[in-house]
């Protein structure tokens, strides 16, 4: 599969392999134009559609996913988290990754191997888009005090990476008690890495210790892009502040952090990163010689149509 002939891509013909991505909704994402951008760059003939499956009917999109062999797809909401059971085995898929184990979420399938029909597994490249999307922006996420705002699907998948380089995390939510559990999780996963936790009411008396700063709520998103999740008063010049939302764009939050001097990190790079990632997983050697910098800006090249 990974060696399959360069063609240049004018058609769809009978050659032409499927990818796609489930959602409910799904008419906005802007994976679409990200990958098919990458497909005619690299002359791979394949193409990348939306997929919008009633919930009731989505097992069954899988199910005919997997018969027709598309390539790979990306899973978005309300789709990550229905491939694992209660007792932590996979569901739809036959394997699932670590950071899937423990976040109960996935957004990409792909065959292990490479092997279309064989083994399907389900991973997360959303924490690894963060993490690339800091060192894009010239932030070293490794051996840092960050603190991470919010306890859900996206927080987890980000707090399993940071921990896993070496960070040093507080965990920032409403609830303690749920704040706890994660940070408890992590700390077991991770056999005692000290994970901590903070509510937002507390932050502000801690605020100036830390390196970076990551939003993973969705507090400042459009149509609410008047809230921010913290006060000006938690932001300090020197820190990196980090918003996953990516519309708009400069949210409230990162406004706040540019005017106190911060380093202002935007979601839109997370979002491409992952992609790639993701792209990856499907199209190894298809990427081989190319740099993350050129495929990334390809990428971003697509989206803006």
């Amino acid at each position: 599969m990974g060696g399959q002939k360069r063609i240049k891509l004018n058609r769809i013909d009978g050659k032409t392999e499927s990818l796609c991505i489930f959602g409910h909704p799904v008419a906005h994402s802007k994976s679409p134009a990200m990958h098919n951008a990458l497909f005619d760059f690299l002359k791979i003939n394949a193409r990348y559609l939306p997929f919008a499956p009633e919930p009731e009917n989505f097992a069954e999109a899988v199910r005919g996913f997997r018969a027709m062999k598309f390539r790979g797809a990306n899973v978005t909401i309300p789709y990550k988290t229905e491939f694992m059971e209660g007792d932590g085995t996979p569901r739809l898929v036959d394997e699932l990754s670590d950071i899937s184990k423990f976040t109960g979420s996935v957004n990409t399938l792909y065959w292990k191997d490479g092997i279309a029909g064989g083994t399907l597994c389900g991973t997360t490249t959303d924490p690894y888009g963060c993490i690339r999307n800091l060192e894009e922006h010239g932030v070293d996420a490794k051996g840092k005090k960050i603190a991470l705002l919010g306890n859900g699907g996206a927080a987890k998948a980000i707090a399993f990476t940071l921990v896993e380089q070496g960070n040093k995390l507080t965990i920032v939510c409403r609830s303690k008690e749920k704040g706890q559990a994660l940070a408890d999780g992590l700390n077991t996963a991770f056999n005692g890495a000290g994970v901590a936790v903070s509510t937002f009411a507390d932050f502000a008396s801690i605020s100036a210790s830390f390196d970076i700063i990551i939003n993973a709520t969705s507090v400042g998103m459009t149509p609410n892009d008047s809230e921010s999740p913290l006060p000006a008063e938690c932001l300090h010049a020197g820190q990196a502040v980090c918003d996953i939302v990516y519309a708009p764009p400069m949210t409230k939050l990162l406004q706040m952090a540019k005017e106190k001097g911060c380093t202002v990190v935007t979601g839109e790079g997370m979002l491409v990163h992952q992609g790639l990632e993701s792209f990856k997983k499907w199209f190894t050697a298809e990427v081989a010689g190319h740099t993350n910098e050129e495929l990334t800006a390809v990428m971003r090249k697509g989206m803006q149509g």
